[in-house]
């Protein structure tokens, strides 16, 4: 599979650090398994992945706060 961002790099697995700012809670996520491509660095996530990251902002806004840091971790 080629990149669909720079059409030259190939996706390869590795984990990475996933941020959104959702409802002024700012979320990061580390660990985050996903095919990063090796020219560019685009970053795809399995739809399996995205729903547990989905869960887990939804989790961190759910406490509040400003600043949310947390593992990865899947359901």
């Amino acid at each position: 599979m080629k990149c669909l961002s720079c059409k030259t790099g190939e996706p390869k697995p590795g984990t990475t650090t996933f941020t959104i700012d959702r409802d002024g809670v700012l979320v990061v996520v580390r660990g985050v398994p996903a095919m990063i491509c090796s020219q560019c660095g685009e970053e795809y996530f399995e739809g399996r992945v995205t729903d547990d990251l989905m869960e887990q902002v939804k989790a961190a806004v759910k406490v509040g706060g400003q600043v949310n840091i947390r593992e990865y971790t899947a359901a």
